[in-house]
């Protein structure tokens, strides 16, 4: 066989050979554009986090809830409002809604409370209280039973709302501490109900036993 012609075959057959593991090698863009999108998932998920604080009692148990830090998550605010979230002293979850023009303002801020239900609460509070206005009364919203005080101060440009509601859930069976502030020049308070009903939709509740 002419040798020519051989060391002609060894070269096709070996630039065939390499054209085939080029074609098994990753494609590079796809592997980056797969671990910018990895990234973006990791950037979301960091996205939702939560407000979580607890309450000891006794140093026997403690109550733990969490909350959502973006209040807008579960409840959709009028156009216009702004709504922030914070902790505060390490021991309640508080949110704020107002407009720019600060005619629309509220604060509600919750808190755990004892496994006790709203009726016993308010017989612990309203023990002694002469005064009418200052009682815990019976308090609906949606679904949710409890109690209510309204406090009401001529000094006080704010209707501030105390309110312990019962709930049974994942294990939990007790109340829990809701306080909403609203203006009392405020004219449409239709929001009100919604903000305590999303609260009380995802709030999260755990008792654990000290150590």
């Amino acid at each position: 066989m002419n040798a020519k012609f051989v060391k002609s075959l060894l070269v096709v057959g070996m630039g065939l050979s390499l054209a085939a593991c080029a074609s098994n090698d990753p494609e590079p863009k796809k592997e980056d554009t797969k671990v910018v999108e990895d990234k973006k998932e990791e950037k979301k998920e960091e996205k939702a986090t939560d407000f979580v604080v607890s309450k000891n009692y006794n140093k026997k148990y403690e109550i733990i809830i969490t909350m959502p830090e973006d209040f807008t998550t579960i409840y959709t605010p009028a156009e216009g409002v702004k709504v922030t979230g914070e902790i505060v002293d390490d021991s309640f979850i508080r949110y704020s809604f107002e407009n720019e023009e600060a005619d629309t303002k509220k604060i509600a801020a919750i808190e755990a409370n004892a496994d006790a239900t709203a009726d016993e609460v308010a017989e612990t509070f309203n023990k002694g209280e002469e005064d009418e206005s200052k009682l815990y009364k019976p308090y609906q919203v949606g679904d949710y039973t409890g109690v209510n005080k309204i406090s009401d101060y001529s000094y006080d440009d704010y209707v501030t709302y105390n309110m312990y509601f019962n709930l049974d859930r994942d294990g939990f069976k007790g109340t829990i501490k809701v306080v909403v502030e609203k203006l009392k020049a405020e004219a449409d308070d239709s929001d009100t109900e919604a903000i305590i009903t999303a609260i009380l939709d995802n709030v999260k509740v755990e008792k654990k036993k000290c150590e």
